[in-house]
C-alpha cells in the first residue's frame, strides 16, 4: 500500500476515533449525572480495578480514563453542593436538645 494511502487511512481512523470519543463523553456525562456520590465512588473503584488489569485494551484504557475523569468531576460537584448546603445551615434554627 502506498504511503499516501496509509496516511489517508490513518487520518480517517483518527477522525472517526475523535468522533467516537465525543459521543462516549456525552453518553458518560448523561449516565453519570444520575449517580449519587456513593455510586460514583463505586464506579471509580471499578475503573481502577479495570485499569490495573494487564490484559485491558488501549481503547478500554482511554474510555476508563475519560469516564473516571467525568466521575471525579461529578463527585467534586456533589461535595461542593453539600458543602454549600451545610454552610447555609443556621445553628440557631436547629431544634436540638443538648444534654
Amino acid at each position: 500500500m502506498p504511503v499516501e494511502d496509509k496516511e489517508t487511512k490513518n487520518k480517517l481512523y483518527m477522525s472517526n476515533k475523535k468522533t467516537d470519543i465525543k459521543k462516549n463523553i456525552e453518553v458518560f456525562k448523561k449516565d453519570i449525572k444520575r449517580l449519587n456520590y456513593e455510586e460514583s465512588i463505586e464506579a471509580l473503584e471499578v475503573i481502577l480495578a479495570n485499569v490495573q488489569d494487564e490484559n485491558i485494551s488501549l481503547d478500554k484504557i482511554q474510555d476508563n480514563y475519560v469516564k473516571g475523569h467525568i466521575l471525579l468531576q461529578h463527585c467534586e460537584q456533589l461535595l461542593q453542593f453539600v458543602e454549600q448546603e451545610i454552610n447555609q445551615i443556621d445553628p440557631e434554627n436547629l431544634d436540638i436538645d443538648l444534654l
